[in-house]
């Protein structure tokens, strides 16, 4: 069975075939394409029609306008999250020192392969809907990213997958991403070397293994 696109709540109709499956991911794929350049404002329906290479009324048959497009966008990048934190718990010398450092690097190396993303996350106004999902994924992220943690470290004191401290620590991180791709669409190294050590002490009090300053 298909899965559900995880963005069919923005759809007018959601395809049944696999071809007009293709086809709505094609007209997220050219909108990316088209975000590329930071300009937001400029990208028209037409321009995301013609980029996947479907009539716009093929576009409008699935999504109301621009900005249905561009928040379906947004929700297919929230999916991919989850990957990020995979491969930080993938690598040969995975401790909890390195996992956090990791997981900075990778989501500033999608902020970068995906411009679009970037765009999206630093310049445009998400729907209630599509900010309710990316705060369920980054709720689901700090609980997946305690419990990894609290088995790597074996620490007796550390604090439940459900404090409140693992949620804040992901904010910090994600307030410091944001900074850093603010300062420079590369990713200011500065900033992001600054959110690898701030991640790594706050991830190792909530583990009871650095002192609380």
């Amino acid at each position: 069975m298909t899965a559900p696109l995880p963005y069919r709540h923005l759809l007018k109709r959601e395809p049944t075939q696999a071809r007009s499956r293709a086809r709505v991911e094609a007209i997220l794929d050219a909108a990316a394409g088209l975000l590329a350049d930071g300009d937001r404002e400029a990208v028209t329906v037409r321009d995301i029609a013609a980029g996947a290479g479907v009539p716009t009324g093929t576009l409008y048959q699935f999504f109301e306008d621009k900005p249905a497009v561009l928040q379906a966008l947004a929700v297919r990048y929230v999916h991919r999250t989850p990957d990020v934190l995979g491969a930080a718990l993938a690598r040969p010398d995975r401790d909890w020192r390195t996992v956090l450092p990791a997981v900075v690097d990778g989501f500033a190396e999608l902020l970068r392969r995906e411009p679009a993303m970037r765009v999206l996350w630093l310049h445009s106004t998400l729907d209630a809907a599509t900010v309710s999902l990316a705060d369920a994924a980054d709720d689901q992220l700090a609980r997946d990213l305690a419990r990894h943690l609290r088995q790597i470290a074996q620490a007796p004191d550390a604090e439940p997958e459900t404090a409140p401290g693992w949620r804040v620590l992901i904010s910090v991180v994600s307030s410091l991403l944001r900074g850093a791709f603010l300062l420079d669409p590369a990713g200011d190294e500065a900033t992001l070397r600054e959110a690898r050590r701030v991640a790594t002490v706050y991830a190792g009090t909530l583990l009871g293994l650095v002192a609380q300053p």
